[in-house]
């Protein structure tokens, strides 16, 4: 009896949390806006903050000057802003650490980044890492070695998924 008491109370529970994430639920009032938060401006019942209403409103379209970089926070700049193959933008620096890190995209998720450090080579089958791996046009990495010999070869397509070098 005590399990199936446990079954009901822990479904009530589950179903709350469904509601109250529904479009149009009732929400808390939003807090009141403190000083040093003047960058985190809330708005209405929802408390959704102008940075997050940014970041939000970059995942449908292509990263523009001005726009707040997914991973510093801070705004970019045209000549400062590195394209990702998903539209989106980080700026320079966050980019060539965050490439290391992760392969989807902090903004929509997409995978942009193939091959991470600990991956294996394409061409030797050894692993790969952050200090000898050079990245290819589709994202793919190889070793800075295995690269080099590879274009000395002639090659002219990605080994694994065949795109343009």
């Amino acid at each position: 009896m005590g399990y199936l008491l446990f079954g009901v109370g822990l479904a009530l529970v589950a179903a709350l949390a469904v509601y109250l994430n529904l479009p149009g639920a009732p929400q808390s009032a939003a807090r009141p806006r403190r000083r040093d938060e003047d960058e985190y401006e809330y708005e209405g019942s929802c408390g959704t903050s102008k940075l997050r209403r940014n970041l939000r409103d970059q995942e449908t379209r292509r990263s523009l000057p001005g726009d707040k970089c997914a991973v510093c926070l801070d705004e970019m700049r045209h000549g400062n802003m590195n394209y990702m193959k998903c539209g989106h933008a980080m700026d320079r620096a966050c980019f060539e650490e965050y490439r290391y890190l992760r392969r989807n995209c902090p903004v929509c998720h997409k995978p942009i980044n193939l091959s991470l450090p600990g991956d294996d080579c394409a061409i030797c089958l050894e692993a790969l890492s952050k200090s000898n791996m050079v990245h290819l046009r589709c994202q793919h990495a190889l070793h800075c070695e295995c690269h080099q010999q590879y274009i000395e070869s002639g090659a002219k397509r990605c080994p694994l998924c065949r795109e343009a070098l």
